[in-house]
């Protein structure tokens, strides 16, 4: 069972959705009701439900068949749908410069092999994106926790679930082995998972996204945009194709 169809029914519970991340978002469109936004890696659709209640037009993709099925059904609008696509497809999938805002949070981008395909991710990112979209971004602080060695993330606890998250000492082809425990309250049941994850670093990131042409790159510590530090495990990334 893959790591996302096995949280999926607790994924709500084990992440809620932040009023700091909506209002991120929000603060970034300039006119909701002419707005286009791509939610990438959208799980079950909570925060782009609550973009598309603003009249925003919102199409959410993940890879999950299991997350948009459950978005689908529980947002259903006339300016909101969801599909199950491979953001490294999305070229392919919609027209060239047919987004006012693409977001990418939760870790997703990570996800992908190598920096190969992160690089070709930003690239049709870029390709959807209208001559003034913004890209917006949002993974983990690597070079924090390659240099602390950090085993161990803050475990994510409430009446409902507990999920630890583990680095192990190993690493494979370049990713961190990523390994997580949760376990459901109500039952006693414990999932187990082991994933691999790109230390997809702030310089790598930020030279990725010159290269593509982006503009007025900015790097935040939490959804706040209070500005990037070297001792923080978030981070929030901005650019921008317009001036």
């Amino acid at each position: 069972m893959s790591f996302y169809k096995s949280i999926s029914k607790s994924y709500d519970n084990i992440f809620p959705l932040k009023e700091s991340m909506v209002n991120y978002v929000l603060e970034s469109i300039s006119d909701y009701s002419s707005c286009r936004l791509l939610d990438i890696g959208c799980a079950t659709g909570h925060m782009a439900g609550t973009i598309a209640a603003k009249d925003v037009e919102v199409i959410g993709i993940d890879l999950n068949s299991e997350m948009i099925k459950y978005a689908a059904n529980n947002f259903e609008k006339d300016n909101i749908c969801f599909q199950v696509m491979d953001m490294l497809k999305i070229e392919e999938k919609f027209k060239k410069n047919s987004f006012d805002i693409v977001t990418c949070f939760g870790n997703t981008l990570v996800h992908l092999t190598n920096e190969e395909e992160i690089f070709e991710a930003l690239k049709n990112m870029k390709a959807v994106l209208k001559a003034n979209g913004k890209l917006l971004i949002q993974i983990l602080n690597y070079q924090y926790i390659l240099d602390k060695s950090i085993k161990k993330l803050p475990i994510i606890e409430n009446e409902y679930i507990k999920f630890e998250r583990f680095y192990t000492e190993q690493i494979r082809d370049e990713r961190l082995i990523f390994e997580t425990r949760l376990t459901i309250r109500n039952t006693g049941e414990i999932i187990s998972n082991e994933i691999y994850l790109y230390p997809l670093l702030e310089k790598q990131l930020n030279t990725y996204l010159e290269k593509l042409g982006f503009r007025n790159i900015k790097f935040y510590k939490n959804f706040n945009r209070e500005p990037a530090s070297y001792n923080h495990l978030p981070l929030v990334v901005e650019a921008s194709l317009g001036e």
